[in-house]
């Protein structure tokens, strides 16, 4: 839960003793508490740095309070950003075109303290449950394309990142290579520690293939214990050094008392190929490794 002292508010007026007056009342609230003395450095202040409340004079100098927010919600980067206004003017027409030109609210002076502090805190609430929803539906869109077991991508993901990429490796001279990982005699791993132990086997291959992987590259599970792991822009040559040593790096690894180990098979995409067969070949190629007995990499120009 967000307290208020993660909240800024920009306070706009071109009297400081209003200032003060404002920063009196809204103190005690916890707020973190910025102010301009004029519409130019307000709008210098808003751009710089990002504000969730700004209480805004209209009577200023250099450039008045309509027209720091007109400009305000001109730009993407403050154009959401809520604006009560707080002015001496309290005719009808002042407060309409506050309205009309995206205030949230407008408050007359000389106003009660406690009228303040409550529209404030109205704005403040509702811009915590924005942050939140806002945060939930991203946590939902990561859970969507992630597997939960060990935080890579999720199948469904990696179909459209294959598919994305060979795309894109279709029409351009880069290369494109595809790792398929198998763990070796998972079912035992299953049969001798139950399959909470053989989860974390799975988790601690899904961390192995983060830490050696490159910012470009794309590792994901596909489901069980198998893994795949995607090198954009990456030579037949490359992408067998770099599984390689992801090879090694797991087969030293301690788990459990039993050596893991992983067999894999890499293939190079061959333009105009369709990304259901790319990924096939690379299974094959790993269906091959199992066959040698496992825990080996084999790629498609087999020695």
């Amino acid at each position: 839960m967000r307290e208020n002292s993660d909240f800024k508010i920009l306070i706009v007026d071109d009297e400081r003793f209003n200032i003060e007056v404002v920063v009196g009342f809204l103190e005690m609230q916890g707020y973190q508490l910025a102010y301009a003395t004029n519409g130019v450095d307000a709008l210098k202040a808003a751009f710089a740095k990002k504000f969730d409340l700004i209480l805004l004079d209209i009577n200023m100098p250099k450039m008045n309070g309509f027209e720091v927010c007109e400009r305000l919600k001109k730009e993407t980067t403050t154009k959401e950003v809520p604006i009560i206004f707080l002015s001496a003017l309290n005719d009808i027409e002042s407060i309409t075109r506050a309205f009309k030109i995206g205030a949230v609210d407008y408050l007359s002076k000389p106003f009660n303290g406690l009228e303040l502090i409550a529209r404030v805190k109205t704005q403040i609430e509702l811009r915590k449950y924005i942050l939140e929803l806002k945060e939930k539906q991203s946590r939902l869109a990561q859970l969507a394309v992630t597997d939960d077991l060990t935080g890579l991508s999720n199948r469904l993901h990696f179909m459209s990142i294959i598919k994305r990429e060979t795309a894109a490796v279709s029409s351009s001279p880069s290369r494109l290579c595809l790792a398929f990982f198998s763990i070796d005699h998972m079912h035992k791993v299953n049969n001798m520690y139950g399959f909470k132990t053989g989860d974390k086997v799975i988790h601690k291959i899904g961390k192995l293939l983060t830490t050696h992987s490159r910012e470009s590259d794309f590792a994901a599970r596909l489901f069980g214990s198998e893994f795949v792991f995607l090198m954009p822009n990456t030579s037949l040559e490359a992408a067998k050094f770099l599984v390689k040593k992801i090879h090694d790096a797991i087969e030293k690894s301690t788990m459990i008392e039993m050596q893991i180990t992983v067999s894999i098979g890499i293939t190079e995409y061959q333009k105009g190929e369709e990304f259901e067969a790319f990924i096939i070949q690379s299974e094959k190629l790993m269906e091959e490794a199992k066959r040698l007995g496992g825990n080996r990499v084999v790629n498609s120009m087999i020695s």
